[in-house]
């Protein structure tokens, strides 16, 4: 066990003696805790005593107890602190039968482990009841085991009397958590289930079912579980960089899980593209990986990371960088093309872009008549191309342009803008179709 140390630093020069220096490490460890004997012994209740030291660690106490030192039952967990100082503790328990032995200990729990007292025994007054038939009681396996949880299963019979039953759990067979209580009174088995959460990944956990009645205390044998780990990952350089690609790279322990890994992507590190995901088995040793991109801008810096999910968890690796090869393409310009425009039957508004440069253009815009907005779209086209942008007129849009006159131009602005930040207007004027078959 760790204990605080005493440094004593002490110096002295010629014949002269200088001030003496204390400095106190204030290490954590597990608690230490002590058993007391019960007060307060009555036919169906008892006070049960015993000292904390957190050892400075935030710790947990409760006391344990039942017919024999195999024990069953607990006190709710309450706090001790996080002191350096031993501290009486106490918790009474109620419940008891009259004329009837009780062990019982303490028991405490901090990060840095689980400690029990020794055991003490004590007898209610009154007279015993006649003696019942106690339940019977056996622990499972547990199912659905993942990083932080898992359901713990067993199966008890009643023996027709009213029984509470729940599971003891912790990390060590002295347990010191426990489910919630459920009661039942049959006289044919039952199925016991429990899920728990709040555990560590990559730990055992020990569990047992308990079966209380007026017959006795029922403990069903010790079982374990290993919570699940989360795969481990690390980001690698990237390889095989050109104008417009790579390959990124990087390591995953599936541990032991079947793992699937992908690679994320994007010029910051908000990424916002992703590989396809690939499979990285499901062994206990690292597993080179990689995943080649196409499609990326030259001149440009990009961000990736690697990232690996199993039944244990997802886990991402550091972020790396890449830069491309190549000179950066300059963004291309959008133009709106022509002054006239045409109005189909089925009001719809074609309306024609081109796209000057290299690099894609794609954007939204609308058509306006005044301040009223009467159709909006989007575009997206390839580099030096032009197109007609079709745009369904909204009821104000038709409404206008039907009562615009026959052979009358109606003038419309459009306003475009780009993902690349472009923003353009022109004037578009718009003739009115013959409106009597529609």
């Amino acid at each position: 066990m760790r204990r605080s140390r005493l440094v004593l630093l002490a110096c002295i020069a010629a014949a002269a003696v200088l001030p003496v220096t204390l400095a106190f490490a204030q290490a954590s460890s597990a608690p230490t805790v002590t058993t007391a004997a019960a007060t307060s012994v009555s036919s169906s209740s008892v006070t049960l005593n015993g000292s904390v030291n957190p050892n400075s660690a935030p710790t947990q106490y409760a006391f344990q107890y039942g017919p024999t030192s195999a024990y069953g039952e607990e006190t709710a967990l309450t706090s001790a602190g996080s002191g350096a100082g031993a501290t009486n503790v106490s918790a009474s328990a109620t419940g008891l039968q009259p004329g009837t032995t009780y062990h019982f200990r303490i028991i405490a729990i901090n990060g840095d482990g689980t400690s029990v007292g020794s055991d003490q025994s004590f007898t209610t007054t009154g007279t015993a009841p006649a003696p019942s038939t106690a339940p019977t009681a056996t622990t499972g396996l547990a199912t659905a085991i993942g990083q932080a949880g898992a359901t713990l299963n067993g199966t008890f019979n009643p023996q027709g009397q009213a029984t509470t039953f729940y599971f003891e759990y912790g990390p060590t067979g002295n347990y010191g958590f426990e489910t919630n209580p459920q009661t039942a009174a049959v006289t044919s088995p039952i199925i016991a289930t429990a899920t728990i959460s709040g555990l560590s990944s990559g730990a055992t956990y020990h569990f047992r079912l308990v079966a209380i009645s007026p017959g006795g205390v029922t403990l069903g044998s010790d079982a374990t579980f290993t919570t699940t780990t989360p795969p481990t990952v690390t980001s690698g350089p990237a390889t095989d960089v050109t104008n417009d690609g790579a390959v990124f790279n990087g390591t995953v322990n599936p541990e032991g899980q079947s793992t699937t890994y992908y690679f994320q992507y994007g010029t910051t590190t908000g990424y916002g593209l992703q590989t396809a995901p690939a499979s990285a088995g499901s062994g206990t040793g690292q597993v080179g990986v990689g995943a080649p991109v196409t499609g990326l801008a030259s001149n440009t810096t990009y961000h990736f990371r690697l990232v690996a999910t199993s039944s244990g968890g997802i886990n991402y690796g550091d972020d790396e960088t890449v830069a491309t090869a190549g000179s950066a393409t300059p963004a291309s310009v959008v133009r709106l093309m022509g002054r006239m425009g045409f109005v189909s039957p089925g009001n719809v508004i074609g309306v024609e872009v081109g796209c000057f440069g290299s690099s894609p253009c794609d954007g939204t815009f609308k058509v306006t008549v005044g301040s009223t907005t009467i159709g909006t779209g989007s575009f997206k086209l390839n580099g030096n191309t032009g197109w007609f942008q079709n745009i369904k007129l909204n009821s104000t849009g038709v409404n206008d342009l039907r009562g615009n006159s026959v052979n009358h131009l109606l003038d419309t602005d459009v306003y475009l803008t780009t993902t690349s930040g472009q923003t353009i207007n022109g004037r578009l004027s718009m003739a009115r179709w013959n409106w009597k078959d529609n």
